[in-house]
């Protein structure tokens, strides 16, 4: 008759379960935040100049839309960016920050 697992060994393997959990969390936490943001430099490509503020902001609401299922495209990720629900504010923040990540019309040389 085989003796029942002690209750230490029990323990341990939880603490072991737990530390991979954990890990593992931060691992996929680390590649989504990643994911996220190299999406968002499709349309800001200086994301990481920006003041925190608007980063943050920006950042919650890709996270909201999940932006990182939609394809890298310019187009795709601002539709995201509108598809959420926001306050008028929050709209013309956004707006602004659309605006002033337009690519500029390029210049003849010498003008």
């Amino acid at each position: 008759m085989t003796k029942p697992p002690s209750l230490l060994s029990l323990l341990l393997v939880l603490v072991l379960l737990a530390v991979f959990g954990v890990l593992g969390a931060k691992f996929m936490l680390g590649r989504h935040a990643a994911s996220t943001t190299s999406q968002l430099a499709v349309v800001w490509p200086n994301i990481g100049t920006l003041p925190a503020g608007e980063r943050d902001f920006l950042v919650e609401l890709a996270h909201t839309c999940n932006v990182t299922m939609r394809e890298p495209v310019r187009a795709e990720v601002v539709d995201c960016l509108r598809s959420v629900q926001m306050t008028a504010a929050a709209t013309a923040r956004l707006e602004g920050l659309l605006k002033a990540a337009a690519i500029p019309e390029s210049t003849p040389a010498g003008r």
